[in-house]
């Protein structure tokens, strides 16, 4: 028999425990610090046996902290951990987990569509996801139309959530950012009235602001014509043509120095030549 296990088991099951009520506590009365630190204790504990539902709760919270903190990638892991725990739990906070940890991979860029998990895709066309399910693909798809019109006609699904809403902003501002680097690849002069349409009538003004963010992030090269409403985009160099210069340049100075060695090793020959010439004279 060896009860000692399972006894050291109990009080790391009762302290996750315990880390769940006061996370939830912290989350509810603001204290981010005081979460913060207690996330980083909850997941330093080792052994024990919790219900799935309060580890859940952790990691739910511990996404909601990652989220405000705009640690998108971390957002997105700790919901689906949350996700998979509710799910194993029975508990219906698994959908509100997966809304969330659909929004995280969509502010973080990802280039993975989060149905695509075998834990996520029997999800997709339910009722309370279908309208995610969409706005992925709009996301993926790079039409902000359609995302828009999701946003739209889902209103109850999406936007009654207090959490979701908080960053519609900032998704339609990644949505919206992601369509102009690809509306923009082809041009080295656009209008901004032009990009305006792309986007489905977002203000020249706002389409300004957005340039000028990726400008000053280095995603975009290139200066804007406020008095005339036009982008210049300085298009990136071929690195082969770069590389291919820079051998060129190489070869060039190899020739030259070659050029001047040959011209020194001729000189010095001439030079001896005539020394061993005068010498003969010399002893005749």
């Amino acid at each position: 028999p060896q009860p000692a296990p399972a006894a050291g088991r109990a009080p790391a099951t009762s302290l996750l425990e315990i880390y769940a009520l006061m996370i939830q506590l912290y989350g509810r009365t603001g204290d981010h610090g005081r979460l913060r630190d207690l996330y980083v204790r909850s997941q330093r504990v080792e052994g024990g046996i919790p219900h799935p539902r309060t580890l859940a709760v952790i990691k739910e919270c511990g996404g909601k902290m990652y989220m405000r903190e705009r640690e998108f990638d971390n957002a997105r892991r700790a919901f689906f951990d949350a996700f998979r725990s509710y799910d194993e739990a029975g508990d219906p906070g698994r959908l509100r987990c997966l809304k969330y940890q659909v929004l995280a991979s969509m502010l973080f860029e990802s280039g993975i569509n989060p149905f695509d998990a075998a834990e996520a895709r029997p999800f997709k066309d339910h009722d309370e996801i279908v309208a995610m399910t969409d706005l992925v693909r709009a996301y993926h798809d790079g039409d902000v139309k359609t995302f828009e019109r999701v946003l739209q006609r889902n209103q109850g699904k999406i936007m009654d959530d207090p959490f979701i809403r908080t960053y519609i902003d900032d998704l339609l501002k990644t949505v919206r950012t992601r369509v102009l680097l690809r509306v923009l690849q082809p041009y080295t002069r656009t209008t901004l009235q032009f990009l305006s349409h792309q986007l489905n009538g977002v203000p020249p003004d706002d389409v300004e602001n957005l340039l000028s963010q990726l400008i000053l992030e280095g995603r975009l090269h290139g200066q804007i014509d406020q008095d005339n409403g036009i982008l210049y985009r300085k298009m990136p160099q071929d690195p082969s043509l770069k590389n291919a210069k820079a051998m060129d340049d190489l070869t060039a100075a190899m020739k030259k120095m070659t050029s001047g060695l040959i011209a020194a090793v001729d000189s010095a020959i001439t030079i001896g030549g005539d020394k061993m010439g005068r010498g003969q004279r010399w002893g005749d």
